[in-house]
Parts: C-alpha cells; sequence; structure tokens
C-alpha cells in the first residue's frame, strides 16, 4: 500500500519533534526573562540621580579644625596680592602680576591612614557664593606650594595655595579641599572639606585695602 500525503504529515506531526524554528522562539523568550530581571537586580543598586558623583561634604569656617574620614584641614590665613615672587625654569626668582587678586591660603593638614599628596586632576579649588569654580593659578611653581607637600598620617603638613580671583568674587568665597582622584575610577564617596574663608562686609574690605603689592613665595619656602 502506497501513504498518501496526507497520511505521511501525519505521521511527521505525531512524532513530537521540535522545528528549529520554535527553539529559537523560545531562546529569545527566555533571554529576554533574564535581561529583564538582571535590570530590575541592577536597579536595586542604583544611586539616585543627586548622589551620583557627588562627594561627602564636611563644612567648617577659617582657623577651625575641618575632620573627614580621609583628613583633617584647617585655613590659618589668607593674604591677597597683586603680584607675588616665583621660581623660574632655571630656579630664578620671577616676579608674575595679575589684573585680579591673587589670594594666597595658608593651609595645614593631616591624614589618619595613609599618605596623601594634592593632585591636579581634582585639585582644591575656590568656590564662590554664586557657584563658580577657581582652580590654582598655573603662574607660580607647585614645588612652593601645598602640592609638593605628602601629607603623612599622624604628621602636620603646611603650605599654601595660590589663586587669581577677581575682586568681584571674593565675597563669600570657600575653600573646597579633597583628596585626589584617579585618573580612571573615581570615588563618588570621596569626602571633602568646603571651608567659609569669612570674606564679608569688614573682612573682606579689611583684605582688599591691605593687599600686599608683591608676596614672595620664595622667601616662604
Amino acid at each position: 500500500m502506497v501513504a498518501t500525503s496526507s497520511e505521511t504529515g501525519a505521521r511527521r506531526r505525531s512524532t513530537g519533534k521540535t522545528g528549529p524554528g520554535v527553539v529559537w522562539r523560545v531562546l529569545g523568550i527566555v533571554a529576554g526573562l533574564a535581561l529583564a530581571a538582571a535590570a530590575v537586580y541592577a536597579q536595586t543598586f542604583t544611586l539616585p540621580f543627586e548622589q551620583r558623583g557627588s562627594a561627602l561634604t564636611i563644612k567648617g569656617a577659617a582657623s577651625e579644625l575641618v575632620e573627614t574620614n580621609r583628613f583633617s584641614v584647617k585655613v590659618t590665613s589668607v593674604t591677597a596680592a597683586h603680584a607675588v615672587n616665583t621660581k623660574g625654569t632655571s630656579g630664578e626668582v620671577v616676579k608674575v602680576e595679575t589684573s585680579n587678586l591673587f589670594l594666597v591660603v595658608d593651609v595645614t593638614a593631616t591624614t589618619p591612614k595613609e599618605p596623601m599628596q594634592l593632585g591636579r586632576l581634582q585639585p582644591p579649588c575656590l568656590l564662590t557664593a554664586d557657584g563658580r569654580r577657581y582652580k590654582p593659578t598655573d603662574k607660580v611653581d607647585e614645588s612652593l606650594t601645598m602640592f609638593n607637600k605628602i601629607v603623612q598620617p599622624g604628621l602636620w603638613s603646611s603650605g599654601v595655595l595660590v589663586f587669581e580671583v577677581p575682586e568681584e568674587a571674593l565675597p563669600g568665597i570657600s575653600l573646597v579641599f579633597s583628596p585626589p582622584q584617579g585618573g580612571i575610577v573615581v570615588d563618588s564617596f570621596a569626602p571633602e572639606a568646603e571651608i567659609d574663608l569669612g570674606l564679608s562686609d569688614a573682612a573682606l574690605t579689611r583684605l582688599t585695602s591691605q593687599a600686599e603689592e608683591l608676596y614672595s613665595l620664595v622667601d616662604k619656602t
């Protein structure tokens, strides 16, 4: 007896074998469910937007010791100047001037556990009342500043940070002092100290009216 085409198709359907198209559809569904589950799992560990990339800020005032879990720092004095003496490429004394004001901030710092040295990738900066930031000036030799100091655990290291700032930006200005960050991995929970320099009203008038014509970084070291 010769089987008809309808009988042959019936026997093929009755074997229970699944075609390749069905297999790929099932795998696609499983993969989709896995990705959805992974996304939900990852969201439970995602920081809120306002916390991403933000440091833990400890606030204080000039002459006060501001302590974090990685360092302690204090601003001991603030001086304004129209020009500073620094070192040139051959070690000679060089006078540099500014059309704004040089703000020379004396700081002292220590760490509880690990040595720390300031870096240019995330240096201390001045933060104005309206949110502008001023990095240390590149007109002075870093070997004469706090950048040249290695802050050791249990010991106090002192140095200056020199900024160029317009006089109109000085009211309410603060120093933001933070530890160095790596070039690739940024620690979102690295602490920083925000220190109010107290430049308002009478203190600001006194600072600007007594601005030095020439402040020598060379003599200070």
